[in-house]
């Protein structure tokens, strides 16, 4: 009898162990650091394509819903507009592509050979420039994203990005790596904008992915690309702010930076050092960019690895690591899916991934400043905090699993809850309110992405 109540106390104190362990992993308290002021954001970015190949004659039927759920539902405010070399020749390649003159794959190489409008680069000839794409998609999406965003009383962030993919020229020339020629293109298309559609690109994005299918482009002509270009800006009367240099390897950011650094007029008007993900992608490449960000003042900026590479988990790595002010993880067709079940009505619904991200994109708004905030269960509770320009305070939280966090440090007040679980999103009916230590008890049911959200103005910090 007295070895079996030995038994019994055993297993007791071995069980209370596993549940003392299980309880400390379930939880986790999250300090905010208001006096930490990190990067202030510029815009949650999609690029401005509705390419839809397995149905391109069914966008027209979705695409005002799919714009309002982009706005409304997901809090996109940034757009990635792209502008081809080719836009300066007379081969009319866009209009004879979209009108079924030719095939894709007779218009592929035409996109980015240039003719010269003339042999000065200080005098356009408009008749040397065909922006007939470029309008095309500022008139399908631009505009209706525009029109939507300033209902909501925000701001559109327009980045223009130039793409000259030039291994792909199997005919013809290419003349914008002559930093003056390229001045002149930035020039008249910023011009045709502001005439043509009543605004001006808030950024100018140099060259997409020069490591990658460029082959007249090095930092040296890249910086003197955007000096001769901020010149001609400057001249009349735009304000010059570029983003640069968006290379595919993430490891060759940091010396094409330094290089375009070396060149005179060059990095005073880079408002924003951009990569990409798809070569040599982690954390510590990230943080060696947020190093160079640092010193010379500029803000950080992951703007493509698409096709489902652009996870909650490369988010906060880029958001914290890598202190981005801007993001961009999908061209905006690819933020949703579309079901054609019924071909005349499909139904378009927000794609899993995009759940997730939009935990951060739809409560953290153009000009909020992230702040500190320290998990002390980082490996599988991770934090970051973000107050709006109208002083709310923004926490979100990714997890591996289910988790009760006490949150220290909130302002005092009611806190609106929603998470992103695998299979489901959720907004909770009721606020959560700080308790008389001034903390915030929240409960996270799984993995995924949780958002606490202060529903009244926060005091001042």
């Amino acid at each position: 009898m007295v070895k079996m109540q030995t038994l019994v106390m055993a297993c007791l104190i071995v069980l209370s162990n596993i549940l003392a362990v299980a309880c400390a992993q379930d939880r986790a308290t999250i300090t905010i650091d208001h006096s930490n002021y990190q990067q202030v954001m510029r815009g949650w970015e999609v690029t401005a394509d509705m390419t839809d190949d397995d149905h391109p004659e069914a966008v027209s039927l979705y695409r005002e819903q799919l714009y309002d759920m982009a706005v409304a539902d997901i809090g996109i405010d940034r757009l990635r507009l792209e502008i081809r070399s080719g836009a300066e020749s007379d081969n009319k390649a866009w209009k004879r592509f979209s009108s079924g003159e030719i095939s894709y794959e007779a218009w592929r190489p035409l996109r980015y050979p240039t003719v010269n409008d003339n042999n000065d680069p200080r005098v356009i000839d408009w008749t040397g420039f065909d922006f007939s794409e470029l309008d095309d998609t500022i008139e399908a999406i631009v505009l209706p994203m525009k029109r939507r965003v300033e209902a909501r009383g925000e701001h559109l962030f327009i980045n223009l990005c130039y793409v000259a993919f030039t291994v792909q020229i199997t005919e013809g020339n290419y003349e914008h790596a002559d930093p003056e020629e390229y001045g002149e293109f930035v020039l008249a298309t910023y011009l045709h904008v502001k005439e043509k559609y009543g605004f001006t690109p808030d950024s100018w994005e140099v060259l997409l992915e020069p490591d990658n299918g460029t082959r007249q482009w090095n930092p040296t002509i890249m910086g003197e690309a955007v000096a001769a270009a901020s010149k001609r800006l400057k001249e009349n009367g735009f304000i010059p702010a570029f983003v640069a240099p968006s290379t595919t390897d993430m490891a060759h950011a940091v010396p094409w930076i330094e290089a375009i650094a070396r060149v005179p007029g060059a990095m005073e008007n880079i408002v924003e050092f951009s990569y990409h993900r798809y070569r040599n992608s982690s954390a510590e490449n990230a943080k060696k960019i947020a190093a160079i960000g640092d010193r010379f003042g500029k803000s950080t900026s992951m703007l493509e690895w698409w096709f489902k590479n652009g996870t909650y988990k490369v988010l906060w790595e880029d958001l914290v690591k890598g202190k981005n002010a801007s993001w961009q993880g999908q061209v905006i067709r690819t933020l949703f899916d579309v079901n054609f079940a019924n071909p005349e009505k499909p139904t378009v619904s927000i794609a899993s991934d995009t759940r997730m991200n939009l935990q951060y994109f739809r409560y953290i708004r153009f000009g909020a400043q992230r702040i500190g905030a320290l998990s002390t269960d980082p490996d599988n509770t991770r934090p970051t905090a973000f107050v709006n320009r109208d002083e709310s305070l923004v926490i979100v939280v990714d997890t591996k699993g289910p988790v009760t966090m006490t949150i220290r440090g909130a302002t005092e007040g009611k806190y609106s809850v929603s998470y992103a679980l695998d299979e489901r999103s959720v907004l909770e009916p009721e606020p959560v309110l700080t308790d008389a230590n001034g903390d915030l008890i929240v409960r996270m049911p799984g993995r995924g992405v949780i958002t606490v959200r202060s529903a009244v103005l926060a005091k001042e910090r």
